[in-house]
């Protein structure tokens, strides 16, 4: 493998330091809390933030650790040659084996796709929207400004949720921007295909571990909802742009991001696609060599 890669930019010739992507593969028993749990294996902490957000939103019961369960987990980070990581580690699959059902979670490794939760292989739910619970309080398009007065175009939707609550990317991409826009308060925008931008406002916090240019996995917490900017209360306000125009999100806006649902077909092969990615970081010819989930 070549040392480095070679660039130009702007006539100046320029080196980057060439990146290895790892998968890693965990089969973890909780014997404490979900976080101490996976930073005894190794696992990035950050994690359990995110799986606890993800299942608490899915599941229609909250899914509670008592000590003795077991979670398979399967993620990806880039390092350079030195072994330093490169942007964040990023989820691909989580599975859990000791609840009445077998439940697992597969986040998309490409540049598109959605997240999707399954029951026993069945597709029970995917991820759609960036705040979790969510009241959606206006939509998109013309509406009476709530502070200002008057008639003006709505560029995106609010979706009002208590103030601290996480807000998470909807598809993979690349951050464009953090920082501050005026109304908009605290603003966080990720790039995705084809001149697509979603953009998310408001905001009280921005999640520490990103910075502009960093890759983003659908399902990662880029802040917390908030009331900066002009805001009546505690909200998101939710945009996505093509060619910075705005688009309703929740149509043409959706359809774009994430693509169409998957069939069955195409969800089951994301299914098996990820428990391979498992088998492969672990070693073994079977995650079935784990345990049996006929056994009661």
């Amino acid at each position: 493998m070549d040392k480095i890669q070679a660039a130009t930019e702007k006539g100046r010739f320029i080196t980057q330091p060439r990146l290895d992507t790892l998968t890693f593969g965990r089969d973890i028993t909780i014997a404490t809390s979900l976080y101490e749990s996976l930073a005894v294996e190794g696992v990035p902490p950050r994690f359990a933030t995110k799986l606890e957000a993800l299942l608490g939103e899915f599941m229609e019961a909250p899914v509670e650790f008592s000590g003795s369960e077991r979670i398979q987990l399967v993620w990806e980070e880039d390092r350079r040659e030195d072994g330093s990581l490169v942007g964040p580690p990023r989820l691909n699959y989580a599975g859990l084996l000791d609840q009445a059902a077998r439940i697992e979670v597969v986040w998309p490794v490409d540049k598109k796709g959605i997240v999707m939760l399954f029951k026993n292989e069945e597709l029970l739910d995917t991820l759609q929207l960036p705040v979790f619970g969510a009241r959606l309080t206006s939509r998109f398009g013309n509406r009476r400004h709530p502070v200002y007065g008057g008639v003006r175009p709505h560029n995106g939707i609010d979706l009002a949720a208590p103030y601290g609550t996480p807000v998470i990317t909807t598809a993979p991409g690349r951050i464009s921007f953090i920082g501050r826009q005026g109304g908009y308060g605290r603003v966080m925008e990720v790039e995705h295909d084809t001149g697509t931008i979603s953009r998310y406002t408001h905001l009280s916090q921005f999640s520490p571990q990103f910075l502009v240019g960093d890759l983003v996995n659908a399902g990662e917490i880029l802040g917390e909802v908030g009331t900066s900017g002009v805001a009546t209360g505690p909200n998101l306000h939710y945009e996505v742009r093509v060619n910075d125009r705005p688009i309703d999100p929740m149509e043409q806006g959706r359809r774009i991001i994430l693509g169409e649902q998957p069939t069955r077909l195409e969800s089951l092969a994301s299914l098996y696609e990820a428990r391979g990615r498992l088998e492969q970081a672990m070693g073994i010819s079977s995650i079935y060599d784990l345990i049996s989930f006929n056994e009661p």
